[in-house]
């Protein structure tokens, strides 16, 4: 017994000390390369915080970032547990990457499963041909033409979270405004997307609601599935890992299934997104959308059902968060800044005035005040504060010796660039001026970039 014991100690050791081993190597991998690091820690890198959740993403690279900048270097090799990644902080590299050299960038390198997760093979996360081919076909959908028939329903959900308002102010005299964002954001995405009335604004504990937040919401085990799918996606896809938990997954299938079908059935079209993509199922491209310019056949034209609630998933998953984020942001600001809000105010009536008192896409489109409001909140508080991309060639940093190799993820610091004082000075400070008309143009190239930039250019900033 006690040489079983033994003989099991001596096995347990010697793998630990391989493994310990082979991260401490791992983490000589940027130095030998000439590339500043920091000082990894076994065995979680440089993300032993974030993991711990002691910081958020964001917040962890920005710290990084300023170190960086601080000690000279335009960029820095990272680890997050054995795996690598680089991480460029100067604007003119930054530039190259995500634009002119793009060709060597132009994945995400966001992990998917088309097999056992389908709704996480969407727009943001496909990679390759099936990505550009996808691209080409959903940009008409969210262009101005489109987005302005969607409109009517923006507007009504709105006019329903101004009585709401309106009841609790009366009732409780303050709002805990974010929730009802959240709820409002679900409605408007749930009604454009899905062709669904999920009025959740009313009853908080509507389905799309719960469902909305479960897919934001993680548990333990859903916190330790993504560490090893950050890490170790062949073994995540070999496991059948999804991104995304079964229930929310069959949620997002079943609602998309059953509109589709049963529009189809009933001969049922309505101004919204799933009816763009019920076009793209069943012709390949969206009415008034041209042909291939090289008389070409795409590759992949129809969607398939999967692809097609994929596509209304991330359409949900990339507008609810980030739009009721953003306009929490906006609205907290504004409270905290009485000149803002009557200089956005003072707009606003300006301009319903000469629209007689109505809200309609064209008088939205006037309100060139607000629309600095937003692209400040945006700096200050970039929902994405990190965005990503693979190197899909191997690829020479110019004017160095520095090798950044195929299948390494690059890390683009949007929220560290946004908060640099050299580029915006007295970051902390909530000035939508920076955004006029005299000013815009005097922001420093990729030095702003809340929807990324390039070919990946997120598609809802067209």
């Amino acid at each position: 017994m006690e040489s079983a014991l033994m003989e099991a100690g001596i096995i347990f050791l010697t793998i630990v000390s391989f493994v310990y081993l082979y991260f401490k190597h791992a983490y000589t991998y940027w130095k030998a390369r000439n590339v500043p690091q920091l000082s990894p820690t076994f065995p979680f890198g440089d993300m032993a915080s974030v993991i711990f959740r002691r910081h958020n993403m964001g917040d962890k690279i920005k710290e990084i970032y300023d170190e960086t900048k601080a000690r000279g270097h335009k960029y820095v090799g990272l680890y997050f547990f054995s795996r690598k990644a680089f991480l460029p902080i100067d604007p003119v590299l930054i530039k190259k990457i995500l634009a002119p050299d793009f060709q060597h960038f132009h994945d995400r390198g966001i992990y998917y499963d088309e097999e056992n997760d389908p709704i996480s093979a969407h727009l943001f996360s496909l990679a390759g041909p099936k990505w550009k081919n996808l691209r080409a076909r959903l940009t008409p959908a969210y262009s101005p033409g489109k987005l302005k028939f969607m409109f009517d329903t923006v507007l009504a959900c709105g006019e329903e979270m101004a009585d709401i308002l309106k009841e609790i102010a009366k009732r409780e005299g303050k709002v805990e405004i974010k929730e009802i964002l959240a709820r409002y954001s679900t409605d408007v995405i749930g009604c454009c997307a899905f062709g669904i009335d999920c009025n959740s604004m009313r009853n908080p504990t509507a389905e799309f609601r719960l469902m909305g937040r479960r897919a934001f919401t993680q548990t333990i085990g859903d916190v330790l599935k993504m560490i090893v799918i950050r890490s170790f996606p062949r073994l995540a896809k070999l496991l059948g890992f999804g991104v995304f938990s079964p229930t929310v997954t069959g949620f997002f299938q079943r609602v998309v299934n059953e509109t589709i079908r049963y529009r189809e059935e009933n001969n049922v079209t309505r101004n919204d997104f799933m009816q763009l993509l019920i076009q793209l199922k069943n012709k390949g491209k969206l009415e008034g959308d041209g042909e291939e310019k090289d008389g070409a056949p795409a590759v992949g034209t129809s969607l398939t059902l999967d692809e097609a609630a994929a596509q209304a998933f991330i359409f949900f998953l990339a507008g609810f968060e980030t739009t009721s984020t953003t306009i929490s942001f906006a609205l907290f600001e504004m409270a905290r800044n009485e000149s803002i809000r009557t200089k956005a105010r003072t707009e606003i009536n300006k301009v319903l005035g000469k629209h007689g008192g109505k809200l309609t896409y064209e008088a939205t489109m006037e309100m060139e005040y607000l629309d600095t409001v937003i692209s400040e909140t945006l700096r200050k508080y970039p929902p994405a504060p990190v965005f990503l991309r693979k190197c899909t060639k191997t690829y020479r940093v110019p004017d160095t010796d520095v090798i950044i190799e195929e299948g390494l993820s690059v890390l683009i610091p949007a929220y560290g660039l946004h908060r640099d004082p050299e580029y915006f000075p007295d970051p902390e400070t909530f000035d939508p001026d920076r955004f006029n008309e005299d000013n815009r143009s005097k922001i420093w190239d990729y030095t702003y970039i809340p929807f990324g930039d390039g070919p990946r250019i997120c598609i809802g900033n067209y």
